[in-house]
C-alpha cells in the first residue's frame, strides 16, 4: 500500500497549482494521479486568445468591484467571488514569475481587455494556449521537487471514506499490457479533474478530458449549480472555441443540406445584412449562448442548432464576406474596433490576419488552412459552472476532500470569460493553505484494503456480465443543452435510471484502457442522471436563464429572477434544493485583530 500526505487527482493547471502551493508551504510526500499526463482541458483547449481574468491594471478597480462582476448574474456566493478577486493578482503574479508570457505595455503594466459578461478590462492572455503555458510552468517547478511523486497512467476509480471523511483511494494503474489495482492511503485528497466533459456529444472539451463528478458523488459529495452550463459555437473535428477574433472579423455562416444546397441561413433570422454582420461581430464579445440575448447575438446559436436538427451541416467560412456585407454600414462598435486594429481588409481572412494571426496559425498547425477551406461548426458544451459544493477553503462536503478548478461548483449562473483560469489558481491556493494548517492522521489500513477487495470483486462480476454500454450523449446534446426540453429530459432521466441500475457491464478484454473506459462510462452515466434529475426538479422553478432556454409542453418557461439569490444544492440522493447566497462579511476590521488571528492559525510566534 502506498501512503501520502496528500493525493491530487488530475495533472492540469489546477492540480499542478495545488502541488506547487503545498510544496511551498513545506508539505512533504505529495502524489499526483493522472490517467495520462498530457491529457485534459488545461493542455489541450483554448480559443482565439485564451483569457485569464484578474484585477485590472489599466482601470480603477478593487476586489469588491471584481467580486460584483463575478457574481452579478446570480447563483454565486459573494464571499467566494471576493476570495477569487482578492487573490487574483497574487496568483497571477506567481504565474508571471514562473514564466507565463502575459504581455505588458511600455510602463510594465499588464494590459487588459473586456471579456464576456464584464465591463472592465480585466481580461489578459498569453495567446491561444494560456492554460497550457500555465500548466507547463507549474509542472516544471513541481517535478524538480523530491517531495513530489507523479503516478502517470494511474486513474482514481474510488475515493475511500470513513464517517464522511476521505481517507485514501483505489487507483487503476497500467501495468505493461495489463493493469493492477493500487491501494493508496492519504490524509487529504484534492480532486482537480476538470469538468464533466463526456456528458454531451457536441462538446468542445478535448477528447482526452473526462471529468470525475461520479467519483465525487460516490464519495458522498454534494453538488452546487449542476443546472448551470456554458455552450457556444465551436469547430468540429478540431475542437476549438470560435470566440473573440474568430467572430469579430465577420465570417460567413452557411449550411449544406442533403442535396448539397448551400444557404446563408442567418439572412432569414435577422432583418437585413447589416444586422447579420453586426451580430456576428458581437458574437465575439458575447460568445457563450445567453438566454437574455436570444433576440440578438444568441439568435445565431439557435439558428445553428436548428440547421443541425434538420440534418444539415453548418460551416463558418473566412474566404468570403456574408451576403450584403458593407464595411461602411457596420455599426460603430464593429467598425471602430476593426479600424483601430488595422483589420479592415476585404475578406474575413484578411481581417483575421491583421487582428489575430495566431488564430490562423493554430488551425494551420492542425492541418487546416482558413484561407482555403471552411470550418464545420456546432453549438457545443464548453464549461459547467456547477460542480462539487465547496466551502471558502475549497473543501467539499466530505471532510479532507477538496475540489479545485472546474471540478468545484463556484461559478454561478454567469461567469466572465477567463474566470475559470483564475479559479484554478485561487482554489488551489486556498486548499493548500488549509491543508498546511491542518493536523489529520492516517486511517486504519483495513478500510483501504476492504475497498480494494470490493473493486476486485466488482471487476470479476463485470467479466461474467452480458450487459452492453449504451450511449446517451447525443440525446443530452439534442434535448438538454442550450435548448432544454423538459418533456424529453424527463423521459431520458428514466432511461438513465434503468441503465444506472444495471451496475455491471460486459468487458471485451482486460487491459488498462478497457477497464478505464468502463469506469469512465459509469461516471458519465451517473453524471448524466444527476444532471437530468436537477434539470427536471429545478428548471420549472428557475425557468430559462444563463446558458440555456427551457421549454415544457412546447412552451418556453420565462426566467423567475427571484431564484438568482440562491444556489442550487444537490445531495448524494439527487435531491436538489435552493440555498440562500452567502454575502461578504464586514470588511471594516481591526488590523491587529486580523494579524493575531493570522499568526495564531499558523502557529507563528512573534519575537
Amino acid at each position: 500500500m502506498l501512503q501520502f500526505n496528500t493525493v491530487i487527482i488530475g495533472s492540469g493547471a489546477a492540480g499542478y497549482a495545488a502541488a506547487d502551493r503545498l510544496l511551498s508551504f513545506g508539505i512533504k510526500n505529495i502524489a499526483m494521479l493522472t490517467y495520462s499526463r498530457n491529457a485534459g482541458t488545461s493542455r489541450n483547449a483554448g480559443s482565439d486568445k485564451q483569457t485569464y481574468y484578474k484585477l485590472s491594471c489599466t482601470d480603477e478597480d478593487s476586489a469588491v468591484k471584481m467580486a460584483d462582476a463575478l457574481s452579478f448574474g446570480g447563483g454565486m456566493h459573494k464571499d467566494t467571488a471576493f476570495i477569487e478577486a482578492a487573490n487574483s493578482m497574487r496568483c497571477f503574479n506567481h504565474l508571471v514569475e514562473y514564466g507565463v508570457p502575459f504581455p505588458t505595455d511600455n510602463y510594465g503594466r499588464f494590459v487588459g481587455y473586456k471579456t464576456d459578461h464584464d465591463n472592465a478590462r480585466r481580461g489578459t492572455s498569453a495567446g491561444p494556449l494560456t492554460s497550457k503555458y500555465m500548466t507547463e510552468c507549474l509542472e516544471k517547478n513541481v517535478l524538480s521537487n523530491k517531495a513530489f511523486t507523479l503516478l502517470d497512467e494511474t486513474a482514481a476509480i474510488r475515493i475511500v471514506t470513513e464517517n464522511n471523511r476521505a481517507v485514501g483511494l483505489i487507483a487503476l494503474q497500467k501495468n505493461g499490457s495489463s493493469y493492477r489495482l493500487l491501494p493508496i492511503q492519504a490524509k487529504y485528497v484534492i480532486a482537480a479533474t476538470g469538468g464533466a466533459a463526456t456528458v454531451y456529444k457536441n462538446t468542445v472539451y478535448p477528447d482526452s478530458q473526462a471529468g470525475a463528478f461520479g467519483l465525487l458523488a460516490d464519495a458522498g459529495c454534494k453538488f452546487c449549480n449542476l443546472t448551470e452550463w456554458q455552450y457556444g459555437i465551436a469547430s468540429l473535428g478540431v475542437k476549438w472555441n470560435l470566440s473573440g477574433s474568430y467572430q469579430q472579423v465577420i465570417p460567413t455562416y452557411y449550411s449544406v443540406d442533403e442535396k448539397g444546397t448551400k444557404t446563408e441561413f442567418l439572412n432569414s433570422v435577422f432583418k437585413n445584412a447589416a444586422e447579420v454582420c453586426d451580430n456576428i461581430f458581437l458574437k465575439g464579445y458575447q460568445w457563450p449562448f445567453d438566454s437574455k440575448k436570444i433576440h440578438a447575438s444568441s439568435k445565431i446559436d439557435l439558428a445553428v442548432s436548428r440547421e443541425k436538427a434538420k440534418g444539415h451541416r453548418v460551416y463558418m467560412d473566412y474566404r468570403n464576406n456574408p451576403d450584403g456585407f458593407d464595411f461602411e454600414k457596420l455599426g460603430d462598435t464593429a467598425k471602430e474596433y476593426l479600424l483601430s486594429a488595422g483589420a479592415d481588409g476585404k475578406t474575413p481572412f484578411d481581417r483575421l490576419s491583421k487582428l489575430n494571426p495566431q488564430a490562423i496559425a493554430f488551425y494551420k498547425s492542425k492541418g487546416i488552412d482558413l484561407s482555403a477551406q471552411p470550418l464545420e461548426i456546432a453549438v457545443c458544451a464548453q464549461h459547467i459552472n456547477g460542480g462539487a459544493d465547496v466551502d471558502l477553503n475549497w473543501q467539499t462536503s466530505v471532510e479532507n476532500l477538496f475540489a479545485v478548478g472546474e471540478t468545484a461548483g463556484t461559478f454561478g449562473i454567469y461567469r466572465p470569460g477567463g474566470s475559470a483560469l483564475n479559479s484554478t489558481q485561487v482554489g488551489a491556493l486556498r486548499a493548500a493553505e488549509y491543508i498546511s494548517r491542518s493536523k489529520a492522521d492516517f486511517s486504519d489500513e483495513y478500510l483501504i484494503y476492504k475497498a480494494l477487495w470490493d473493486e476486485s470483486d466488482y471487476l470479476e462480476k463485470c467479466r461474467n456480465c452480458l450487459n452492453d454500454l449504451a450511449d446517451y450523449s447525443e440525446n443530452m446534446s439534442v434535448y438538454a443543452a442550450e435548448n432544454r426540453n423538459l418533456d424529453e429530459i424527463s423521459a431520458l432521466k428514466e432511461k438513465l435510471k434503468k441503465q444506472c441500475a444495471l451496475k455491471y457491464y460486459y468487458l471485451s478484454d482486460e487491459n488498462y484502457e478497457t477497464i478505464l473506459n468502463l469506469y469512465r462510462y459509469r461516471d458519465t452515466l451517473k453524471t448524466q442522471f444527476m444532471l437530468c434529475c436537477a434539470f427536471t426538479e429545478i428548471l420549472p422553478e428557475t425557468g430559462s436563464r444563463g446558458g440555456a432556454i427551457c421549454t415544457y409542453h412546447g412552451v418556453q418557461i420565462e426566467e423567475n429572477e427571484y431564484y438568482r439569490d440562491f444556489a442550487v444544492l444537490t445531495d448524494h440522493k439527487n435531491k436538489s434544493s435552493f440555498v440562500p447566497l452567502r454575502k461578504i462579511s464586514d470588511l471594516n476590521y481591526s488590523f491587529e485583530a486580523e494579524w493575531n488571528r493570522f499568526n495564531n492559525e499558523r502557529g507563528i510566534t512573534l519575537v
